[in-house]
């Protein structure tokens, strides 16, 4: 537990500071409104540090990821018992250290059991404040994990309906393909065909024997 000095110089501390200079720690601090909704100055009680509260409420913040306003009251629940657990024990201590001055102070042989004799309701009802705060806690956290499940469902949920993507053809390089043309192997040569032969007409045929109107072929000469 810090001193009254130690909370007197973090309080003083604390006022000097100028916050984030850079661009991403503003940011980052711009952020912290949404980690958590406690306030770490109003929540404390005397012999507290609002450093250590914060500190606390970053890293449960940080360990159960809160993505929405409905977990993110669940987590200032948690974060709220686990400070008011660390409180009871101290005023537990301070209950025994207060019950036991007397009987210390006189030698008494058995101080501790003299000390409870003197308040035994009231560590009675510390201990129902503690059981209390410890089922709190455990609702929350059952909370949270119902909610967190029921948001990551839904997002599978979107995830699978949502179409796959279908691959693109990609075409070949302009010079990959004229490349290829030019290193293709060329067909082979096909000869053409040869035109078909027209049979030649006899001069002297039946067709011009008969021809009415053609002239009649000429005798052979006769011998001497």
């Amino acid at each position: 537990m810090a001193t009254d000095k130690q909370t007197e110089a973090n309080r003083q501390n604390a006022q000097k500071s100028t916050g984030p200079r850079t661009a991403e720690g503003k940011a980052r601090s711009s952020m912290n409104h949404l980690t958590t909704g406690i306030d770490a100055k109003s929540a404390i009680i005397h012999g507290e540090d609002p450093a250590q509260l914060q500190a606390l409420a970053d890293r449960i913040g940080a360990e159960l990821k809160p993505a929405t306003e409905a977990e993110r009251h669940q987590v200032d629940i948690i974060i709220h018992c686990d400070w008011q657990a660390r409180r009871y024990v101290r005023c537990e201590a301070e209950i025994w250290r207060s019950t036991m001055e007397r009987p210390l102070g006189r030698k008494d042989p058995n101080p501790v059991g003299y000390g409870y004799s003197l308040c035994p309701i009231t560590f009675s009802r510390l201990d129902r404040r503690v059981e209390v705060n410890e089922r709190l806690s455990n609702r929350a956290r059952h909370e949270l994990e119902r909610l967190q499940a029921n948001r990551f469902a839904a997002e599978a949920t979107e995830a699978a309906a949502e179409p796959a993507p279908q691959p693109t053809e990609t075409e070949a390089p302009a010079e990959e393909l004229g490349s290829n043309l030019q290193n293709a192997p060329e067909p082979p040569a096909t000869a053409a065909p040869a035109p078909n032969p027209t049979p030649a007409t006899p001069k002297f045929g039946p067709e011009s024997a008969s021809d009415p109107t053609g002239t009649p072929d000429e005798a052979p000469p006769r011998s001497a």
